[in-house]
């Protein structure tokens, strides 16, 4: 998928959410209730020590499986890290951070590129670099004032709010109505109930929920 098709996908759904499993099984299994909830975009994030080889699996998993799903990797912090994923089938890089090896990589290779800013400086030259969508972190910190704040001169900029967004509706509407592009939810999505007990029923459900409830408070801005 192309960039610009990419791009339109999350924006579109209005979510990207980050997660990790160590186990090869249960993570397919998560793949398969995010999938069933109606989102086609996720990133799977390198923070464990085999994140490759789960990772490996997954994206076969989603080619025979989950038709049109797009898989990305997150937690990137250089180009060798972007690299091997990449090869290893990613379709778009993540990073807490703004790395320039990352951003030549993705730039030479055409790949859809989420670096993290913290401040206006960061999210322009993260932009001027080739960044396709800012990830705004550690979103919990900068608060929906600082997305309205850096749109109001910039606001050709695409930002996506990581950190910090909850299931409350007017949680999520702050977000938009600041001008987020698309929001991340990691912890509060995958918790206790669905990493460590297996309840991916309640994910799938969850998914569902959030998907609505975006398009929702979408409609209602003003």
């Amino acid at each position: 998928m192309k960039r610009e098709e990419i791009f339109e996908l999350g924006t579109s759904q209005g979510l990207i959410p980050p997660f990790n499993h160590k186990d090869e099984e249960a993570a397919k299994k998560i793949l398969d209730a995010v999938y069933a909830g109606g989102l086609r975009i996720i990133e799977f994030t390198n923070r464990s020590e085999n994140a490759l080889d789960v990772f490996k699996a997954l994206v076969k998993h989603a080619e025979v499986n989950l038709p049109e799903l797009v898989l990305g990797i997150g937690t990137i912090m250089n180009a060798k890290q972007a690299k091997q994923f990449y090869k290893a089938g990613a379709q778009f890089i993540v990073s807490p951070v703004t790395d320039k090896g990352t951003g030549e990589f993705c730039a030479k290779n055409k790949i859809f590129w989420m670096p993290g800013a913290g401040t206006a400086t960061e999210v322009i030259n993260a932009t001027d670099m080739g960044a396709d969508l800012i990830k705004v972190f550690p979103a919990e910190v900068l608060g929906p004032a600082f997305i309205k704040a850096v749109k109001a001169p910039c606001p050709w900029t695409k930002l996506m709010a990581s950190g910090g967004v909850t299931f409350d509706e007017n949680n999520l509407r702050q977000w938009f109505d600041a001008g987020a592009d698309c929001v991340a939810m990691g912890s509060n999505l995958f918790s206790k109930e669905v990493m460590q007990e297996g309840n991916y029923g309640l994910l799938t459900e969850r998914i569902g929920w959030l998907l609505a409830t975006i398009k929702s408070v979408r409609t209602k801005q003003y």
